[in-house]
């Protein structure tokens, strides 16, 4: 335990020391830089001011104090008596100062901080600023306005420079400029960002307007690929990417579910709501294989990592990596799909210090409407009366159920009422420092994220620190050095989890015959002691990413660069569990409250750690070049990984006393026990990747991994993966692009290869041996030999899974990227599954057979994402986006029972992996003589039971009868709308997300009430009666009958649902609020999770895992936020 301590108080120590020193480079560094910024960026400021008849000096105090900044003149420069009206919002200084001085026949010259003041020079002065030389050679003025393309709206803030020079102004609030020139200037260049920069040639003109064109941002648009990035319309690969700033609005603790309907061919769903364990899964075009690694392969800043523990405000971009092109660097991984993951990094400029944080509380999206205990004890004397037996329950009882006169003897439990709050409190804060120079570029972050559960005893924290630094060191070599750490804790009770509580939550019936209470008198049971009086069980979870890259580019050789990175990943994680017995009190007959113990028998101790750590050592060498129409990217990657697995656990049981700290327990060595494992593993690839572009029109790129794993066997450990694909932009062709105007970017493109995936655990191809009993030999001297078995059977041949992906799909982008469409469709054969064999050996072979590369799989479909950009109005602009994901698979080889094989209803080949089988229902028995002419079925038969099929008409329903009745649980189709309102500093976004194309299999509970004495849902209630013969569900009885308990159709639901996922409005303060907080940004917004929900199964959870209804519950979340930037 001391060993696992002292590590974990390494690690801590070295990521704060680690912090704290980039901390302070970054901030040394930014303060040097801020020095020259200050002068560059004065005359940008931004400048909001509302004056009328107003002295100019006035004025001109008024300005200083909002840019700090001071006015150097004389008296007789700004007249005392001269007075002006003003009104602008959020505009450079410099143009505020040309709108105010030019009536003045003022000019000015900035020198540092102080900005001088001068009239306009006559003729003969011969001496004046260098602010007004402008002035002084000008011959003419040039005026115009600024407008939109697309809305014919006047743009401020357009640059307006003339060619070659320093001469220049910016568009005012009105889309107005003015600008003094030479004779000899010959031409003005108009730039914006977000537009296509114009360059106007100058002639006798003194007016001159100009529209310019939104810049189609698909068409300079970088993605991150694979060990690298690609132009996206050079890209001949599906990718798929969202940005940082989307996933900001949901809050979650877990970022895989924020990216859920934002991304097509993504499938991402949350089955449980329980702190830091809610079971989220993403998938990449579907389910693609049968075996256990079926999740795609996740990528942070170009090293293997998962990113569920990162911090939202530090991710830049998601890219998902679908087709056999986008995969190929990624080989025995790729085949299930990659994520990359891309964070932020420091820009050149100011320092930029922002605050984002949120907090809100937390209800449960969706459960049962259970029975109160009247109806329960009513509704089991109906069902003891149906099945001839007398009733539970007398009239006095039910009266004193119904009445709550007597709650010791006679309770009404809400189980979801008392034991789960419905405000449970979560809450984010996140602080963000980022700027620098062209030379040095820091980013830096801290975050802090709590969420306490459905009960005060469970909770989850976490802490994210974040730095990274990127130094240009010579003109040809920039060094970066990251540094990531998360550190978690989760606390739960000593007795119970989450799961279990929930359990009992959705089990326990509204009324117990015996009535528990806390010794105080208050209401109680034996859940609660279970959650508030058990002990604990705590978990301190650690992440550490660290990452160093030196980049040189060779001068020698233009285009030419090689590239070193070494990372190094630790996982830590110590669980201590303190239970301990706990006492409630049972009202006996006498009316006496007894004490009663529950949980173990005595307190126990358990402690494990555990740690995990990873280096990754990569080697790049890339090459680019563009000669006349040819451009030429080449990619050359050797990677190798290396990790080791620790871990130690001990436990000791029957301590004296109920405090962990104060004794070591018992001394009996049978109340001892302890464990460790340790592992090591390797893994080494070599990277390959050439593009060749022809003139922007024709695309061909060839990639491939050289992969080698432990997993396998000598002389089975190496296989290449390699990918071919192929783009056509036909809206480069000059038959296309002079016809078709409005179309600025249409590409096809196919690609094809072969990617892997790990299948089984490491070593089966070696036979394993573990300890067994001892046994005796020797007479009189006897000996005591220990016992070994054969653990596994061995198989040498094992390898890993291959997909054969097949793409083709295209993109375009039209009316300047009003609207972008892009659409896929892909085919995949999964080989070399690993299945184990059907066939039984004899007993005496000791061991099952081992697995064998044998299965195989098709998985085919479609993934579409159409976007639009929209100005409605003059003020009102919308950007949508909807996604949709049709992804089916068909198991073609697998082992399977000559039973089911041999029956084509049965049959498990041929259909969707996990289809559902079972009996068809068809409706029910209405009378005695239905009863009697139908085949034989499950047990004593009465109407009001389930009818099924009898589908081989052999008299007979039983395992030959069984058919496919529905779709598995994952959906096959997904779909995501999300929609972005912007109007005069309000923002609302809405992200949809669907799914459709599964089925839901009621179980347990969830099917007929009292099973096992459960609690009952109200939607049970519609139960058959010669009078309500179309009912829902089947007759009432005390306990679910064998008849209607099984498999069958009538239990299948609908699994299709639509849920507002995410939900977030704000409110931007204006610059003229701004300017007086002395603060770039300021946003205030309120936001949800998972808000709304439709479904067919209006009792259950939608992305539930469990049937039964015994899940922790999804919660809904509303938040109200802060956001906050200088």
């Amino acid at each position: 335990m001391k060993k696992g301590i002292l590590i974990h108080s390494q690690i801590c120590q070295m990521m704060r020391v680690s912090f704290i020193q980039l901390l302070l480079l970054t901030a040394v560094a930014g303060m040097a830089y801020a020095r020259d910024a200050a002068a560059q960026d004065l005359l940008h400021r931004k400048v909001s001011l509302e004056v009328n008849e107003q002295e100019v000096k006035a004025v001109l105090r008024q300005l200083e104090k909002q840019v700090e900044v001071r006015f150097m003149y004389s008296p007789q420069v700004v007249p005392a008596s001269r007075k002006v009206s003003l009104k602008v919002s959020n505009q450079p200084l410099a143009d505020v100062l040309t709108s105010l001085l030019r009536p003045l026949d003022v000019v000015y010259e900035v020198r540092g901080k102080q900005i001088l003041l001068d009239k306009v020079p006559t003729p003969d002065q011969t001496a004046v600023p260098s602010a007004a030389k402008a002035y002084e050679s000008a011959a003419r003025t040039i005026t115009g306005t600024v407008t939109d393309a697309e809305n014919r709206q006047a743009i401020p803030g357009v640059t307006v420079v003339v060619k070659g020079t320093t001469k220049g102004t910016t568009t005012d609030g009105n889309g107005e400029y003015t600008l003094r020139i030479d004779d000899n200037d010959q031409v003005l260049v108009f730039s914006f960002v977000g537009y296509q920069s114009q360059e106007i040639a100058l002639d006798s003109r003194s007016n001159l307007s100009i529209v310019l064109t939104p810049e189609v941002k698909a068409l300079s648009e970088v993605v991150v690929v694979g060990y690298g990035t690609q132009r996206k319309t050079s890209t001949t690969a599906a990718v798929s990417t969202v940005k940082g700033d989307e996933l900001k609005a949901a809050p979650v603790a877990n970022i895989n579910n924020s990216i859920a309907g934002r991304v097509s061919g993504v499938l991402a769903f949350q089955a449980s709501g329980e702190p830091g364990r809610d079971a989220s899964t993403i998938r990449v075009r579907g389910l693609g294989t049968t075996g256990s690694q079926n999740g795609a392969l996740t990528i942070v800043d170009g090293i293997p990592r998962p990113f569920s523990q990162l911090n939202p405000n530090e991710i830049e971009s998601i890219t998902v990596l679908k087709d056999a092109a986008a995969v190929a660097p990624y080989g025995l991984a790729g085949a299930n799909g990659v994520i990359l993951v891309t964070t932020k990094r420091g820009k050149a400029g100011k320092i930029s210090l922002s605050y984002s944080g949120w907090t809100g509380i937390q209800r449960p999206t969706r459960y049962p409407d259970y029975l109160n205990a009247y109806e329960f004890a009513s509704l089991l004397n109906t069902a003891n009366q149906n099945a001839g037996l007398s009733p539970t329950y007398t009239e006095e009882q039910l009266q004193k159920y119904r009445d709550g006169s007597d709650p010791d003897h006679y309770p009404d439990h809400d189980w979801v009422r008392e034991v789960i709050n419905f405000n449970a409190p979560m809450t984010n804060h996140d602080l963000t420092l980022t700027g620098g120079s062209e030379k040095i570029r820091y980013f830096s972050s801290i975050r802090y994220l709590y969420q306490e559960g459905a009960v005060r005893t469970i909770n989850f924290s976490r802490v994210n620190l974040s730095t990274n630094v990127d130094v240009n060191a010579t003109p040809t070599t920039t060094v970066s050095l990251d540094v990531k750490g998360a550190l978690e804790t989760t606390k739960n009770p000593g007795s119970t989890t989450g799961t279990g509580i929930f359990t009992s939550v959705t089990k326990n019936p509204p009324l117990l015959t015996n009535q528990l209470s806390f010794q105080n008198g208050l209401p109680g049971n034996e859940l609660l002691p279970a959650i508030y009086e058990s002990g604990y069980n705590n978990t301190n979870s650690n992440m550490l990413f660290t990452q160093l890259a030196v980049e040189q580019q060779l001068p020698f050789v233009p285009g030419l660069a090689l590239k070193a990175v070494a990372a190094y990943d630790l996982n830590y994680s110590f669980n201590k569990a303190w239970q301990v017995p706990f006492t409630y009190y049972a009202l006996n007959a006498q009316d006496q409250f007894v004490p009663t113990k529950g949980g173990v028998g005595a307190p126990q101790l358990s402690q494990a750690f555990s740690q995990s750590p990873r280096t990754t050592l990569q080697g790049y060498l890339t090459y680019t070049n563009t000669f006349g129409k040819h451009a030429i990217n080449m990619l050359g990657v050797l990677e190798q990984r290396n990790g080791q697995s620790n871990q130690f656990s001990a436990s000791r049981l029957n301590y004296s006393v109920y405090l962990d700290e104060l004794s070591v327990g018992s001394t009996n060595k049978v109340n001892y026990d302890n464990a460790g494992s340790s592992s090591a593993s390797k893994q080494v690839g070599f990277v390959g990747r050439a593009s060749y572009n022809f003139a922007e029109k024709y695309l061909v790129e060839l990639a491939g991994r050289y992969d080698g794993h432990y997993y396998f066997a000598p002389g089975k450990r190496f296989a290449f993966f390699p990918a071919a694909s192929i783009g056509w932009r036909l809206s480069e062709e000059a038959f296309f692009k002079d016809r078709v105007r409005w179309v600025n970017n249409l590409k096809v493109r196919t690609s094809y290869g072969k990617s892997g995936n790990l299948a089984g655990s490491a070593f089966q191809y070696l036979s394993t041996y573990g300890l067994a009993n001892s046994y005796v030999f020797g007479g009189t001297q006897f000996y005591q030999t220990q016992g070994v078995f054969e653990r596994n059977e061995a198989n040498p041949a094992i390898t890993w899974e291959t997909a054969n992906k097949f793409d083709v799909g295209f993109e375009a982008s039209l009316w300047n990227g009003r609207l972008n469409l892009e659409a896929d469709y892909f085919n995949e054969m999964r080989s070399n599954m690993l299945v184990s064999p059907s066939q039984t050996v004899p007993v005496e072979y000791g061991i099952g057979i081992s697995q064998v590369n044998a299965g195989e799989m098709i998985n085919r479909g479609v993934d579409l994402s159409l976007n639009t950009r929209q100005t409605l109005g003059k003020e009102l602009r919308l950007d949508a986006t909807f996604n949709f994901t049709y992804a089916a698979n068909k198991l073609v080889q697998t082992f399977e029972n000559a039973s089911t094989f041999n029956n084509p209803n049965r049959r498990r080949t041929d259909r969707a992996y996990n289809s559902r089988f079972g009996y068809r229902a068809i409706g029910y028995f209405q009378s005695e003589e239905e009863i009697k002419a139908a085949a034989t079925q499950f047990g004593a038969l009465k109407p009001g039971d389930i009818k099924y099929e009898d589908i081989n008409n052999d008299g007979k329903i039983d395992s030959q009868d069984e058919v496919f009745i529905g779709k598995p649980l994952e959906p096959q189709m997904i779909l995501g709308l999300t929609t972005n309102l912007s109007w005069r500093g309000f923002d609302l976004n809405l992200l949809w997300q669907g799914a459709a194309s599964s089925t839901i299999l009621l179980e347990n509970e969830a099917q007929l009430p009292f099973f096992n004495g459960a609690k009952v849902f109200r939607e049970q209630l519609d139960y058959w009666t010669p009078e309500n013969p179309n009912a829902g569900y089947p007759r009432i009885t005390p306990s679910p009958t064998t008849n209607n308990s099984q498999v069958s159709s009538f239990w299948v639901r609908d699994g299709s649902y639509l849920r507002l996922k995410t939900l977030d409005f704000g409110y931007s303060l204006p610059s003229s609020i701004l300017g007086r907080l002395k603060a770039q940004t300021v946003r205030i917004y309120v936001s949800g999770q998972n808000l709304l929900t439709f479904s067919k199964v209006p009792f259950l959870d939608p992305e539930l895992a469990s049937n039964r209804a015994r899940y922790y519950f999804q919660q809904k979340v509303y938040t109200a936020g802060l956001t906050i930037g200088f």
